[in-house]
């Protein structure tokens, strides 16, 4: 979730500027000295040998509705737009942002090296009809395949002591900044489509593969309308958090026990804001905890047994400034993501939001700390990536059952990603592209029955970034939510499948997809027993409130695990799920962690969900 006090509104960029030329007989000369009429925010750009294939927002800064928006010329250094010349934006409501897509010239520019990009057009402004100018720059992703050596950073423990703390608010914004990375259009690559759609049935019910809940309860703790929950299941406490809140149970049900992560641990520079992510680490028999804060993160380990003894109070904590990791103090880190490896716990955020100081790094961060030094709980000895090699990873999560090498992906364009891997044995990552066929990068949108588009904030934010993502043996899983198209109508979820083996040569891809409604922000993870790919995600729209459900790939069948009777328009940003790693059920079940909204404010209400197959095979 995009918050903390270095967060400014998405319309505006490092490095951007923007005029606003009256007439459109007008010249240079004749810039109003009043604000423009639009300004540019994300920006995307796939290289190709012969093309640059490339999208720029342009956010809607008039006061005014826009209509008849045209992008007339677009160029990045030296290169500019090929046939067709013009690129048809269309109407753009008051204070909206739409996407503009075209292909340009490759001119002489350079992979790795930033460019001076400006977009001219025409826009009918309210009833009039105006030339504008969008400025500021795009770094052009580096060439593939590759590789880097990875950084490296030390912190020390913290232990903490005289629980609880004074209770402090959350350092909030509800500014939202958007992503900085959209996706380009390339040439259309044909694909098949899934023939069958996934129905929906409410949980708990069996199906013919023989799908079991062992649980899905209310958590009991209440929010705001954004929840991003998360959580784990280990050594007999199911441990959960939530946008401002923690909450443990000993018993797998409620009463849960509420917890205020503020008063857990000291004030001091890192803060607490918002997002958190937890996983259980079973070879260490411990819980680790993500929280993020104002100035970088918090990551905390505690036993099963000492967040019983401790009432969830004792934790063993590392602090994770912006400057540890080579960045300006002030640096905005967001959206943040957790995966456990065979010898590492990996973390991931985007870095550099806008408005962060000169200097900073753009792109998506991996940092990776040994599971041995979490468990002695010494200093922590930290390999990271770095941002600006996966800019186009902005708003992705980490895979899943990642076992000894850990995989991030984004999108070049609809028809290309890029994949990263960084195995354990080593301090180099490497990433390659990989084609796969075209899918909708068109606006999502899915109107609840009191009229509330609950897609409207993961339209913005995280889009269509990579989300979904877990290992199945030499299969490498990834999910996103996508637009619609002649065969899809509601938006829905893409999914394809690389053989890692074999030069990630893509093996599937296919759609999670239902007519009647919509699917988005999809999590997965892998069932090790049964060789099958669980999912947790959101539904709603056409006639339907947006709720969690849950199920397996394959079975055409997705659980409905809420009853929402209210629709938002910031419904996000993630929800979660995790293989089970209680031995009795041989893994084959998963513990997953979603919401629905409740009219009461409205408030989150938030669900753990334990389900999975009857028997192994």
């Amino acid at each position: 979730m995009t918050h903390g006090p270095w967060k400014r509104s998405h319309q505006v960029i490092s490095l951007l500027a923007f005029v606003f030329v009256a007439g459109l007989g007008g010249s240079s000369s004749q810039v109003e000295a009043t604000p423009g009429a639009f300004s540019l925010g994300a920006t995307g750009v796939w290289v190709q040998p012969r093309a640059l294939y490339v999208a720029i927002t342009l956010n809607n800064v008039s006061g005014l509705p826009a209509s008849a928006v045209q992008v007339l010329t677009l160029r990045i250094g030296g290169a500019h737009l090929v046939a067709p010349q013009t690129i048809n934006v269309g109407a753009i409501r008051k204070g909206g942002s739409a996407i503009a897509r075209g292909a340009l010239n490759r001119a002489a520019l350079r992979t790795g090296q930033t460019y001076a990009l400006t977009a001219a057009g025409s826009a009918r402004i309210g009833t009039t009809l105006r030339k504008f100018v969008v400025s500021g720059s795009i770094r052009l992703p580096n060439t593939s395949p590759g590789e880097a050596r990875a950084k490296t950073a030390s912190a020390p423990a913290h232990h903490t002591k005289g629980a609880p703390y004074p209770a402090r608010k959350p350092s909030f914004s509800d500014e939202d900044n958007g992503s900085r990375w959209v996706v380009p259009t390339g040439p259309t690559m044909p694909g098949t489509p899934t023939k069958l759609h996934t129905a929906l049935r409410k949980a708990p019910h069996g199906d013919p593969p023989g799908v079991t809940f062992n649980t899905d309860v209310k958590v009991g703790i209440t929010g705001s309308t954004v929840a991003e929950p998360s959580g784990a299941n280990g050594g007999g406490v199911v441990f959960m958090t939530s946008n401002w809140y923690a909450a443990y149970t000993t018993n797998g049900a409620p009463p849960f026990t509420q917890l205020n992560p503020t008063t857990i641990f000291p004030s001091d520079a890192i803060g607490y804001c918002c997002d958190q992510i937890v996983q259980y680490v079973p070879s260490i028999n411990t819980f680790v905890w993500l929280l993020q804060g104002n100035n970088g993160y918090r990551l905390a380990a505690a036993t099963p047994a000492q967040i019983i003894s401790g009432n969830g109070t004792a934790w063993t904590y590392w602090d994770l400034p912006s400057t540890l990791f080579g960045e300006p103090s002030g640096t905005g880190f967001d959206y943040p993501d957790l995966a456990v490896g065979n010898n590492y716990v990996y973390m991931s955020w985007d870095t550099c939001w806008p408005g962060s100081p000169a200097g900073c790094n753009s792109g998506h961060m991996i940092v990776r700390a040994p599971l041995s030094e979490i468990q002695s709980g010494g200093t922590l000895n930290m390999n990271y990536t770095t941002p600006s090699d996966s800019t186009m990873v902005w708003g992705g999560h980490l895979s899943q059952d990642t076992g000894d090498t850990i995989f991030w992906a984004g999108h070049n364009s609809n028809t290309s990603m890029r994949v990263f891997s960084w195995p354990e044995s080593t301090g180099t990552y490497s990433w390659r592209d990989v084609g796969v066929s075209s899918w909708d990068n068109n606006t999502m949108s899915s109107t609840t029955p009191d009229g509330q588009d609950w897609m409207s904030k993961l339209n913005g934010f995280p889009g269509h970034a990579i989300i979904g993502a877990t290992r199945l043996g030499s299969q490498l899983w990834l999910a996103w939510s996508a637009g619609t198209d002649k065969n899809q109508t509601q938006p829905h979820v893409e999914m394809v499948t690389l053989d890692t083996s074999n030069g990630y040569n893509k093996t599937q891809q296919v759609q999670v997809w239902n007519n009647s409604y919509a699917f988005g922000y999809p999590a997965l993870a892998t069932a090790t027993c049964t060789s099958e790919v669980a999912m947790s995600f959101e539904y709603g729209g056409n006639g339907n409130y947006e709720n969690h459900v849950v199920g397996f790939w394959g079975d055409y069948v997705a659980y409905i695990t809420t009853n929402s009777n209210v629709g938002s328009v910031r419904f996000g940003d993630y929800v979660t799920i995790r293989q089970d790693p209680t031995k009795s059920l041989q893994g084959r079940f998963f513990d997953a962690f979603g919401y629905g909204m409740d009219s009461s404010s409205p408030t989150t209400d938030t669900h753990y969900v334990q389900f999975g197959r009857s028997k192994c095979g």
